[in-house]
């Protein structure tokens, strides 16, 4: 495909970020013409552009899969100097630019039907006085009824028919069959999978290649042969402090911002298997953390996050509160009350269609079996799952039980239940993913823990069938490789019940991870990097 050139007729703006707050208005009725805009001669008199959220260029790709799914793009009109009056734009769609479009960019797409797009914050765009941009708006883009092909929208503040590229975007909106994959995606009902993926290593997609064999020991006899994931929590996305005003900002990262922005190629193929894509929120080294916030500091983190988790249609956030770095001089100190209030509030703002889960981890969760200290807040009213998140792997693996203290071989790291949380619903293994690298020691731990520990907990005491995993890791030529695919299915394995495959037992079942597809490109080629980022 080729790219337009354009000569831009103003000076060359700041590039602006988009933001991950919105303002939300009553929407507007669609309407495919505009008419006459309002302010026409200012608009001349001014050099400003239309702009699209995350990107530089005129023309903005939007992917959907057939279905009822969606994808948001945000757009806001900035100006090389400030208004001295101030200005109000409409933004419309122009089909008498699609003929030329089509021609320069030597690919032909239909108009998007008027049925498949929305503007959810209305469709004026506002400068006050002395202001540069705008309001950063949205626009929806709706997969029902679309066939697979190729389609495109143009959202203009132009005259009709009018070719000014400066005051144009072009929406190419491309539609897919959705993912499949020869393997199923496995049900969760013997082993739920919770896989973390840190984003600024790999891609998501890296998660399709997990691919689990269960299999009678004895014979050969396969229980399920199916790729494993249920819930997926991407990260690294961190809770930073804006000293200028004392904000508590979602600070996306450019990586995560990246694969957010991409989510029609990084995160629609797992969704389509009927995974959950999640992303994980930690503390900043800022000071502030989930335990120090005030009312005001949460609601408007609370705001940043639905925006994020609404216009990039992911399916819920998990809070890890680590890292916060609490104590630095000026910064509040910690308290019991803070972090309870903001699930709640993230419940209450995300709905119960969004999945909200807790990783157990430190001070900040130590109370949350404590009514009266979480402010008159029973967490497990407002969580869908909880976890340990204690996979340090400089230890042995940690087993969090708080309903079992007493047994010798759970974690000196035990916090006691999180109020009215249904034990189906806690993890009390967060499994790290060790390097051939590991220490004799912890080498050895290890191995006793899964084939001694685990053969007496598993059928006695295990409350869920939960089985979390640190960042996951690919085939790579590194210190990892031929030793962490062997111990994730020696994990899995210890913590089926089913299985009784240990200490030369030969009864139950074995677990195999199938690695062939990690580093095996399409052609059928052989690359270690297969899943490095890409971007």
């Amino acid at each position: 495909m080729k790219t337009k050139n354009i000569k831009h007729t103003f000076v060359a703006f700041l590039c602006a970020a988009a933001c991950a707050g919105f303002t939300a208005c009553e929407t507007d009725p669609v309407e495919m013409k505009g008419g006459k805009l309002p302010d026409k001669e200012a608009i001349e008199q001014v050099h400003g552009k239309l702009r699209g959220a995350a990107s530089t260029e005129h023309s903005i790709d939007v992917l959907l899969t057939e279905g009822n799914g969606f994808a948001t793009k945000g757009f806001y009109f900035q100006q090389s100097q400030p208004t001295a009056t101030g200005l109000s734009l409409a933004v419309w769609i122009d089909p008498t630019l699609l003929g030329d479009y089509n021609a320069v960019e030597e690919m032909e797409r239909q108009l998007l039907p008027e049925a498949n797009y929305e503007f959810p914050d209305g469709k004026t765009l506002d400068l006050s006085v002395d202001e540069q941009r705008s309001a950063l708006k949205r626009i929806k883009f709706l997969a029902s009824g679309l066939t697979a092909g190729e389609y495109v929208l143009p959202l203009t503040v132009a005259e009709e028919g009018k070719q000014d590229a400066d005051k144009t975007l072009f929406y190419n909106v491309s539609v897919h069959q959705p993912y499949t994959d020869e393997y199923a995606l496995h049900d969760g009902h013997d082993l739920f999978f919770i896989f973390y993926i840190n984003t600024n290593d790999f891609q998501p997609l890296l998660v399709q290649d997990y691919i689990m064999e269960k299999k009678i020991a004895r014979g050969s006899t396969v229980a399920w042969y199916d790729t494993v994931g249920n819930i997926i929590n991407l990260r690294t996305v961190t809770i930073d402090y804006e000293t200028t005003t004392g904000r508590a900002r979602l600070n996306l990262g450019d990586d995560m911002r990246y694969v957010l922005d991409h989510a029609d190629k990084y995160i629609r193929p797992l969704q389509d298997q009927n995974r959950k894509v999640c992303i994980s929120l930690e503390g900043g080294g800022k000071g502030l953390g989930f335990c120090n916030l005030n009312d005001t500091q949460i609601v408007d983190f609370v705001a940043q996050v639905k925006a994020v988790v609404v216009e990039y249609g992911i399916d819920g956030i998990n809070l890890w509160d680590r890292n916060a770095g609490y104590g630095k001089a000026g910064m509040p100190a910690m308290n019991t009350v803070s972090y309870p209030k903001l699930i709640k509030a993230l419940r209450e703002a995300l709905g119960t269609d969004k999945l909200l889960t807790v990783t157990v981890y430190d001070k900040p969760t130590e109370t949350f079996h404590d009514v009266e200290a979480s402010g008159g807040i029973a967490v497990g009213d407002y969580v869908d799952y909880a976890w340990s998140g204690y996979n340090n792997n400089a230890e042995t693996p940690q087993l969090l039980d708080p309903w079992h203290p007493e047994l010798e071989y759970v974690s000196a790291y035990t916090q006691k239940p999180i109020a009215n949380l249904d034990p189906t619903k806690y993890g009390c293994i967060n499994f790290p993913i060790y390097s051939s690298s590991v220490s004799d020691d912890i080498n050895y731990k290890t191995y006793q823990m899964l084939t001694e520990d685990l053969v007496e907990w598993v059928p006695n005491y295990r409350p869920s069938n939960i089985i979390v995993f640190d960042d996951l890791h690919t085939n790579l030529q590194d210190s990892y490789e031929a030793f962490w695919d062997a111990m994730f299915a020696e994990c899995c394995m210890a913590m089926d019940p089913e299985n009784r495959n240990i200490l030369g037992s030969r009864n139950g079942y074995n677990y195999l991870l199938d690695i062939h597809r990690l580093h095996t490109l399409s052609e059928g080629q052989q690359n270690y990097g297969k899943w490095k980022k890409d971007w």
